[in-house]
């Protein structure tokens, strides 16, 4: 963070405020299922973030089920990430509010806690799918951890905020 996208090169551009955590051990594939103390173990540093999702999906009253998105690679995008959070196992990762703002205007709150319990919840759930799929996940990958926010549909000209308080602020510009 700061970085800036052509708005024009995305596809469905969808801002979202996550975590992301950058793991520091493999999680390869295995039988049993892994827990989230094991996954948090894996996570060598959990930093403030924003997922730029692009979707190919008109977001209207046809937008597909959940499984079709999920097959179209869950909205994927460029991951913008600040500093790492210091002694996050130690913070109250979960409750601390966010804000994404657009142009200065707050557009959305959230915590993890009210949307995914806490980031590692979503990180332990992929570490088990693609266990179980036989992929694995290996360290040095940086994983975005779910939306805190809800999505946003960005104009060109747009600067987005996430304000982590505490924790940092990371920017995002849609050129």
């Amino acid at each position: 963070s700061p970085v800036r996208v052509e708005h024009a090169r995305q596809c469905g551009p969808i801002p979202e405020v996550e975590y992301e955590a950058r793991l520091g051990a493999d999680l390869p594939p295995r039988r049993k299922s892994y827990t989230v103390e094991e996954v948090t173990d894996a996570v060598a540093s959990l930093h403030p973030g924003l997922e730029l999702a692009e979707c190919r999906f008109v977001h209207d009253s046809r937008f597909p089920p959940l499984p079709a998105i999920l097959a179209d690679g869950a909205g994927s995008g460029t991951i913008v990430y600040g500093p790492a959070i210091e002694d996050w196992r130690r913070r109250d990762i979960a409750g601390q509010e966010v804000v994404l703002s657009c142009n200065g205007v707050e557009r959305r709150r959230g915590t993890a806690k009210a949307a995914l319990e806490h980031p590692m919840v979503p990180l332990t759930w992929l570490a088990n799918e693609l266990s179980r799929t036989g992929i694995g996940m290996r360290a040095g990958q940086m994983i975005s951890t779910g939306t805190m926010t809800g999505m946003l549909r960005p104009k060109a000209g747009e600067t987005y905020v996430a304000d982590f308080g505490p924790f940092g602020s990371v920017t995002a510009t849609y050129a």
